[in-house]
């Protein structure tokens, strides 16, 4: 695709987005959905690479499906309010709209087609879908959740199945995929009760992720064994370490803090049962990544098919891991001034 159409249709992503999320009536913010959709199509699309056209074709039939559910649930809510007022009615028509919200950033149970997809897509697109392309139905959702019980249900079916979809996964696309379910699930219950760490968490939780995908893109690597392939740069497989440790979560990283902050509030608010689902689901998929990863690289592998590195991108993932590394520290000086 020319660059120039490339730009465009990022212009128009980013523009639908906020559209989307500003918009000060039922119609407009749909819209501004089905907008952002038809930015991104042309961005997955590529006719040079069979699998991304095929996760395009998929991904358009997905977000199709769900953007006819907000629809059809936007015209019942006008319904019910000119003619009669049912509270159980409306209520009714809210879960479906946010099911319909939950379908299109691939929250379990309706996470079928979000793995399949990342792993069709090129790593830029595979970021695209993994960060930017939650936050309109996730906002969206926080303005309609009127349900914590609908609620919980879904944080806790999404740290489950992600947990235990990712068993024995080696695919690194497919663990982002379930990675993500994971943490968008600590993502939505700070939904309800604080809005400002849910914030921190999606901004720590995006910078993560454009760590391990900057790395893994850099040097090609697609399956976690092929760690093993860098064995003559230690300095690199130090840093996928702190990369990969990050995004999952683990003290000292900057990662730890959205996690730390997530389970003092669940703690506070007396939701004691979900921070203890939480932490056990978490550790499991963490345990069976780091089982993984340590394979991976103590198995002895004279391959090396990769590019000398330049200097700049090996500058940006340094700085980036010296960041993870000291982000603990530096939140923690923070909040205690």
């Amino acid at each position: 695709m020319n660059k120039n159409f490339k730009f465009l249709f990022l212009n128009l992503l980013i523009l639908s987005t906020l559209i989307s999320i500003s918009a000060t009536s039922w119609l407009g913010m749909w819209m501004g959905l089905e907008m952002n959709l038809l930015a991104i199509i042309p961005l997955m699309y590529s006719s040079a690479s069979t699998t991304s056209s095929e996760a395009s074709v998929k991904y358009f039939i997905v977000q199709t499906i769900a953007s006819s559910i907000i629809i059809i649930n936007i015209t019942m809510l006008m319904i019910n309010s000119n003619i009669y007022s049912n509270s159980d009615i409306t209520n009714f028509n809210l879960i479906m709209m946010n099911s319909a919200f939950l379908i299109k950033i691939g929250m379990a149970p309706f996470h079928f087609w979000f793995p399949e997809i990342i792993y069709g897509l090129t790593w830029f697109n595979s970021l695209i879908i993994l960060t930017w392309q939650k936050i309109a139905p996730m906002i969206l959702f926080m303005f309609n959740m009127t349900n914590n019980m609908f609620t919980m249900f879904i944080i806790i079916v999404s740290a489950i199945i992600s947990s235990v979809m990712s068993l024995n996964l080696i695919n690194l696309k497919k663990i982002l995929a379930f990675s993500s379910i994971n943490h968008m699930s600590w993502m939505m219950s700070m939904m309800v009760f604080s809005k400002t760490i849910w914030m921190l968490y999606f901004s720590i939780y995006v910078f993560s992720t454009l760590i391990v995908v900057i790395f893994v893109n850099k040097f090609k690597i697609l399956f976690i064994n092929q760690i093993s392939f860098l064995k003559n740069k230690k300095e690199m497989i130090l840093f996928f370490i702190i990369g990969f440790v990050s995004f999952m979560g683990l003290p000292p990283t900057i990662g730890f803090v959205s996690k730390w902050l997530t389970i003092q509030v669940l703690i506070w608010e007396n939701w004691l049962f979900l921070s203890i689902i939480l932490i056990i689901l978490t550790t499991l998929m963490i345990f069976i990544y780091f089982q993984l990863m340590m394979f991976s690289i103590l198995f002895n592998s004279k391959k090396n098919s990769f590019s000398k590195n330049s200097n700049s991108t090996i500058s940006i993932i340094s700085i980036s891991n010296l960041i993870n590394i000291f982000g603990l520290i530096m939140i923690t000086i923070l909040f205690n001034i």
